[in-house]
């Protein structure tokens, strides 16, 4: 399904011209979502997440919180399953190589049954050659489709499950999709949002069911040494919550305490009502 010029199509009805400017100059600002029960996980921060780069960019929502709300559920309720969710937010007006002239964004919500990947019998991690874009240059928290940085990670990625990025100065930051966070003997450690990461709102999620949990945890800056001596590593991302690493630099790590944690993560998230109204 596909929320287009503010109707629900079949994704092969929608079309949008050759001449639009999203598609001949990009700067289209994006959300992932996905739904748990057939409601939106943690929709308001995903609305106020994307407000923060709309702003960035001189853009603006055409709906309020209460009106997405309202069309995801209906639009949920068209695809009767557990739902991915992709909003973008596309610009128009003057756009090109001399002048940009803002007149309006359209809102375009694609929608569709979700679908696990496989994870196969490895989840193996590796470390991308490709490094984050300076802060200075492009704000971490910036979602837009196509980064280069991001795009090029992914391109080089291989056979790997996914692969960390580096900062501009060597820092641990995060993967293609998705945050990390290492053992390191009795503490929990993930990079802090001064390493240049989007601060993901599964990751937020996470630390905090962590500390629920009775873990030690810490935000700091992570040497790239460090992932080889972590016992454990493992990521979080919107569409699975909690995935255990089971391999990097072909040794093979342990996952005791990271899949206790993904074991108690729905369960917890469930229960906080902040993430559901």
């Amino acid at each position: 399904m596909l929320l287009f010029r503010k109707k629900w199509l079949d994704s092969s009805r929608a079309f949008i011209g050759l001449s639009e400017a999203a598609f001949l100059y990009g700067g289209v600002a994006y959300e992932t979502l996905r739904t748990y029960d057939r409601k939106v996980f943690a929709l308001r921060q995903h609305y106020e997440r994307l407000r923060k780069t709309a702003n960035y960019l001189g853009y603006s929502i055409p709906y309020s919180y209460t009106d997405l709300r309202s069309i995801l559920e209906e639009g949920v309720q068209k695809v009767d399953t557990e739902s991915y969710i992709r909003i973008l937010l596309l610009p128009s007006g003057v756009i090109d190589a001399f002048e940009i002239q803002l007149q309006n964004t359209e809102l375009v919500i694609y929608l569709k049954a979700l679908e696990e990947s496989h994870l196969g019998d490895v989840v193996e991690l590796t470390v991308s050659p490709i490094r984050k874009i300076d802060e200075l240059a492009t704000p971490a928290f910036l979602k837009v489709i196509g980064r280069s940085d991001i795009l090029l990670a992914k391109l080089k990625k291989g056979r790997y499950y996914e692969a960390l990025m580096l900062g501009s100065k060597g820092q641990v930051c995060e993967g293609t999709f998705s945050n990390v966070f290492l053992i390191l003997g009795d503490e929990i450690v993930t990079p802090s949002i001064d390493c240049g990461i989007l601060p993901g709102i599964t990751r937020n999620c996470v630390i905090e069911l962590c500390r629920d949990m009775g873990f030690k945890i810490t935000e700091r800056w992570i040497e790239p040494t460090e992932l080889c001596q972590a016992s454990e590593i493992f990521l979080t991302h919107t569409s699975r919550g909690v995935v255990c690493v089971d391999r990097f630099k072909n040794r093979v790590l342990r996952t005791e305490v990271g899949r206790s944690i993904a074991n108690k993560f729905v369960d917890f998230i469930k229960s906080k009502n902040e993430l559901w109204d």
